[in-house]
């Protein structure tokens, strides 16, 4: 079922790099693992353990360094494959020596569709794995959760990953598309304002009228969840549209949020257990 449940949500929402960006595979995003000043042997506390990672999923954050000629990258990327290999280990010094994963990621990374998400690739099944990150796949099963690995290489670049804590939020939605939304089809003329406007009503009925969640979903919603009541499953971190994500992992079980533009079009969110 909950397969079933991702499948169907992949289909809108799902922002790995292949969803997100056509010609360029994701990659993972940041943890801040700022090393620590030195303790003296009378000051040093002892070590905590790194969270335990689930041999069967994991969390990726990546920096990317692309070299001339390396799939997807773009054509103003113009050094060679040594050149960036040491961009690489000098940007993993960096993190090494205290400085923000994700910032790096956002200043540094030449993956388009993870870089301005902090090198936030998304959570994945190992046997779900995509296919274009096969190459950091086992790498990164190997890390601990918090961990950030040596320098490897994939088709893609120099890639510079670190584990995250697996996170998951489960959700359910109505989505009010627009004319020139993503995968919106032919038939929706609607202007951005014209759905705006409708979503705010939507929410209106849900709050205060205390309208059946899962029946105006079924009603309204205009995605493939509209079937399941506009229920999304639980998901992880990096897998839904930033601003979806952003604010279902901010909401508290049972709430409704605020109409929330993405890339699809408007929703209007709840939280679930």
């Amino acid at each position: 079922m909950l397969r079933a449940m991702r499948t169907s949500a992949t289909i809108l929402l799902v922002l790995s790099t292949l969803a997100a960006c056509d010609d360029e595979p994701a990659a993972p995003a940041d943890p801040v693992v700022a090393e620590q000043p030195e303790a003296t042997p009378e000051e040093a506390e002892p070590e905590e353990e790194a969270p335990p990672a689930n041999a069967n999923e994991a969390c990726a954050e990546v920096v990317v360094v692309a070299w001339s000629g390396a799939e997807y990258a773009s054509d103003d990327i113009t050094r060679d494959q040594a050149a960036a290999r040491v961009k690489a280990e000098e940007l993993r010094a960096r993190i090494d020596g205290g400085e923000d994963f994700a910032a790096i990621a956002r200043a540094e990374s030449d993956a388009s569709s993870t870089g301005p998400r902090g090198g936030l690739m998304g959570t994945y099944e190992r046997d779900e794995w995509p296919a274009p990150h096969l190459a950091i796949r086992d790498g990164l099963f190997n890390l601990s959760v918090g961990q950030v690995s040596e320098v490897v290489e994939a088709p893609y670049g120099w890639v510079v990953m670190r584990r995250c804590p697996v996170e998951k939020v489960h959700t359910r939605h109505v989505l009010i598309r627009f004319e020139g939304a993503r995968n919106a089809p032919e038939e929706i003329t609607r202007t951005r304002d014209e759905a705006l406007s409708l979503v705010g009503e939507v929410r209106g009925e849900l709050i205060a009228d205390g309208a059946d969640f899962a029946a105006i979903a079924r009603e309204k919603s205009e995605d493939g969840s509209a079937e399941r009541g506009g229920d999304m499953g639980e998901v992880g971190r990096g897998r839904l549209a930033a601003a979806y994500e952003e604010t279902a992992f901010g909401l508290e079980v049972d709430e409704i949020s605020e109409p929330v533009e993405t890339e699809f079009g408007f929703h209007v969110i709840q939280r679930l257990e």
